[in-house]
């Protein structure tokens, strides 16, 4: 997930990224996506973005970017403490991030075993998240990216964790790596059946039975999209087990969800122009009156050759501006042209499925719903 063991940037990204997990390519793809929209984009939009960086062991949550140090006293402290952002910290670049990871890797539980010399001994979350507020109008969106690096599901008379690999290893040591191993299969039996529970669209989803479900929740089963990346041995002796993984996959593919979230930033940002388009329109009404002005008309010599009395409309040049701004804006979110898009909110008409999620009407056009 993570890439090489130790994560180094190199501004020569041909050299580098080959090597990149998938947390540190996501990361940078945030970046770039950031960078892309304030050369792009017409509307003024600020990122902030902050990540954490979380172990699960049991009942017990820690803070990799702390120094290890626990994530409160109970399951809904350490939930608390993570996603009101105590464990966060800023980043403003991919090599910020790279620091951080560097920082949690060293902080992780991993010991050897008879199946791995490098065995994580629990779970761990990487979260970024990224604070979009829309300069002009003042909304805000956030959203979270949560990585899960789940350990793998052991069985004890394969993994052997409590061989001992030297004389100078004590029996607390041997205790130590079957408790890990058994808290990590605890974990995955909580995950699994919480998957089983979405599949089956029931009314109670069990997510307070572990920390790592908690934590997950939002992930898993709120306004969001989760993929499942499913890890197995290619030996025919490990064929057991990488068998029951697949499987917990085809059980992931089971889960529907439709999000929401992007969308609900979208509508916020239009219905909220449509307020200012309205106080512009009254405003415009309150303030616009009808004068009469002279107007000369010159000859070639510069010399006035006819005056007349006209009547214009002045008193609302401000507001008339405004507006004009604001369509721009509107036109600017949704792609249509100021024609349509001076109309209300309720009127436009769809694109894609944008009827779904409220923006606009279902249209139909040929024979083909739009």
């Amino acid at each position: 997930m993570y890439g090489a063991h130790e994560f180094h940037f190199d501004n020569d990204k041909r050299q580098s990224t080959h090597e990149w997990g998938v947390v540190p390519r996501a990361c940078q793809e945030i970046f770039e996506a950031i960078e892309l929209r304030k050369k792009n984009l017409n509307l003024n939009i600020e990122a902030k973005v902050a990540v954490s960086y979380i172990e699960i062991f049991g009942d017990s949550v820690t803070d990799l970017l702390r120094g290890g140090i626990s994530c409160g006293q109970s399951k809904v402290a350490a939930q608390r403490y993570v996603l009101d952002g105590s464990s966060e910290m800023e980043i403003s670049t991919i090599s910020d991030a790279f620091s951080l990871l560097n920082m949690g890797e060293k902080q992780k539980r991993k010991a050897a075993t008879a199946m791995n010399e490098r065995s994580s001994r629990a779970h761990s979350i990487f979260i970024v998240r990224m604070e979009q507020t829309c300069v002009g109008t003042g909304v805000t969106c956030t959203s979270r990216l949560f990585f899960a690096d789940l350990g793998g599901s052991e069985q004890l008379k394969k993994s052997q964790p409590y061989t001992s690999r030297s004389k100078e290893e004590s029996k607390y040591d041997k205790v130590q790596r079957t408790r890990e191993a058994v808290n990590i299969n605890l974990g995955l039996l909580s995950l699994k059946q919480c998957v089983e529970a979405l599949r089956k669209k029931s009314s109670f989803i069990p997510y307070t039975d572990s920390k790592l479900t908690m934590m997950l929740s939002s992930g898993l089963g709120g306004d969001s999209k989760a993929a499942v990346i499913v890890c197995g041995a290619q030996e025919q002796r490990h064929g057991t087990e990488t068998i029951a993984a697949m499987k917990f996959g085809q059980t992931c593919r089971g889960i529907s969800n439709t999000a929401k979230t992007g969308t609900n930033m979208l509508q916020e940002l239009l219905l909220n122009i449509n307020h200012q388009i309205t106080e512009c329109e009254e405003n415009i009404k309150k303030h616009e009156r009808w004068e009469q002005k002279l107007v000369h008309r010159y000859d070639e010599n510069g010399n006035i050759e006819e005056t007349r009395t006209v009547t214009v409309v002045t008193g609302a040049e401000e507001y008339r501006e405004r507006l004009s701004s604001l369509i721009q804006q509107k036109c600017d979110l949704t792609g249509d042209t100021s024609d349509i898009l001076y109309n209300d909110l309720e009127h436009i008409e769809g694109f894609g499925n944008a009827h779904v999620y409220g923006l606009g009407n279902k249209v139909e056009r040929d024979g083909i719903v739009e």
